[in-house]
């Protein structure tokens, strides 16, 4: 008596293969993308084009649509380098990816606030008023931000010392993340040399991610759960 042989199934088709292909694709992009439109929107505010006046002039109507873009895309570049992290030290890229992910955010915010602020300005809202609702914030508004702000800011610090420790990329790549912090800090909460540490800090963060991309580049399979399986 004669058997047929099953068929072996198409791997093609196996939809778990097809969201890891698509996003071992698609995610190092984005991982770029987020830092690259940011430092072409820090760009806008060093040329000063369409500046706000008084003291909004710190604000670029095309940098915050530019900032605003990118910062969409922020959480899949801490998603990245949590993971190249967590490669050496998985609680360590664990806290990375959950920290910067939920600092991400906070560029989320802060671009729809200068939305705001164009937008009010635009209606005759005096400038120098709605820069005070910037810098005074009223008790809610702070406790918001506070939910995500400090990981805005302390998770290049623990993403740099795990990258230089754990060598999951060039030491470079590592100092390039906790030079990011400071430099931001430095153009967005003082002001200092705006022109010039605000595309600085991006060309920062840019520069660590396309580092640790590099360092840990891998097959299709990077991006597949945890329980496919590769030959």
């Amino acid at each position: 008596m004669s058997t047929v042989a099953t068929p072996a199934p198409d791997q093609t088709t196996d939809p778990t293969d097809l969201w890891s292909r698509f996003f071992s694709r698609v995610v190092p992009i984005l991982a770029v993308v987020g830092p690259a439109l940011a430092l072409a929107a820090a760009l806008f505010v060093t040329l000063q084009v369409q500046m706000l006046p008084d003291d909004l002039d710190w604000i670029s109507e095309p940098e915050s649509l530019l900032f605003y873009l990118g910062a969409i895309a922020l959480p899949v570049t801490w998603i990245v380098i949590g993971r190249a992290i967590a490669r050496q030290a998985p609680r360590t890229g664990i806290v990375v990816t959950i920290a910067g992910v939920l600092g991400s955010f906070t560029g989320v915010s802060a671009a729809a606030w200068r939305h705001m602020s164009i937008d009010l300005v635009d209606h005759g809202v005096d400038p120098n008023l709605v820069n005070e609702v910037w810098e005074n914030p009223t008790l809610y508004s702070a406790l918001a931000t506070m939910v995500t702000f400090p990981a805005f800011f302390i998770t290049p610090i623990i993403a740099g010392i795990a990258v230089v420790r754990a060598k999951v990329a060039p030491a470079w790549t590592g100092v390039a993340l906790l030079c990011f912090g400071p430099t931001l800090m430095a153009a967005q909460g003082f002001y200092a040399a705006i022109e010039i540490t605000y595309p600085l800090a991006w060309i920062f963060m840019l520069s660590a991610v396309v580092g640790v991309l590099r360092a840990n580049t891998a097959p299709t399979s990077t991006w597949r759960s945890p329980d496919s399986k590769t030959s």
